[in-house]
């Protein structure tokens, strides 16, 4: 039976109130299906890169205060989101940071550290863990995420079509160096991220802040991060 979509709900009889609720349920479940369906094809794809399950959970890294999943926010739209990584000696001890910005005007952070890594992996591991975050929200609307690295920003929209084409060989024919992570970053990215490039230490606020988070972590510092 078909029912405006304008009309209100006292106006609806009891048989087109079921019909709608029903309605409302299959298409609940065709998406929580398609969750299903992506989450295993990430898996599948993770062991056919013969990465470690765990990776995109902890990706070497040392995360703080739970989970980058965030409840309260599931039904919040995030607008932008910032990443940057810091290494202290460069291959040394690393860091890395996240700023989520909400519409609603809250702001969410995380970050991690490694022990003994590059920059240009810690600068990878916040775009992971970046999108690794949105795509859990199931959010569809698009977003803007912010890099103040070349490497990572170049990387992704551009050198690694070339990289698939030869099989992961550089302009030069040797192995893809961080091979492991540009397959899971591109494994995570999507038509509904555009990427955009930052100068770092320009005085914008999210990538100042995640540059702070990044090297604290780096320096063995557990910062304090908004959660909420």
């Amino acid at each position: 039976m078909f029912v405006q979509s304008g009309q209100s709900e006292e106006a609806l009889t009891l048989q087109e109130r079921a019909e709608r609720a029903e309605k409302h349920l299959s298409e609940a479940l065709q998406q929580l299906e398609q969750e299903r369906q992506r989450a295993n094809a990430m898996e599948a794809k993770l062991r056919e890169l013969n990465v470690p399950l765990d990776f995109l959970a902890a990706s070497n890294s040392t995360e703080v205060e739970g989970d980058r999943s965030l409840p309260q926010h599931q039904n919040f739209l995030i607008q932008r989101i910032y990443t940057d990584g810091a290494c202290s000696g460069n291959p040394g001890p690393g860091g890395w940071g996240v700023v989520i910005y909400y519409a609603d005007g809250s702001v969410y952070e995380m970050g991690g550290s490694d022990p003994m890594t590059t920059n240009n992996r810690m600068e990878m591991e916040a775009a992971i863990a970046a999108l690794q975050f949105f795509n859990e929200t199931g959010q569809t609307q698009p977003i803007e995420l912010y890099t103040d690295s070349e490497y990572v920003l170049k990387g992704i929209t551009e050198w690694i079509k070339g990289w698939k084409r030869k099989g992961w060989k550089n302009s030069k024919g040797k192995p893809v160096e961080n091979q492991a992570l540009w397959q899971v970053l591109d494994l995570l990215n999507s038509s509904t991220v555009k990427w955009c490039y930052v100068r770092g230490h320009s005085g914008d606020e999210g990538n100042d802040r995640c540059d702070e988070i990044a090297r604290a972590f780096s320096l063995g510092r557990t910062p304090s991060l908004r959660q909420r």
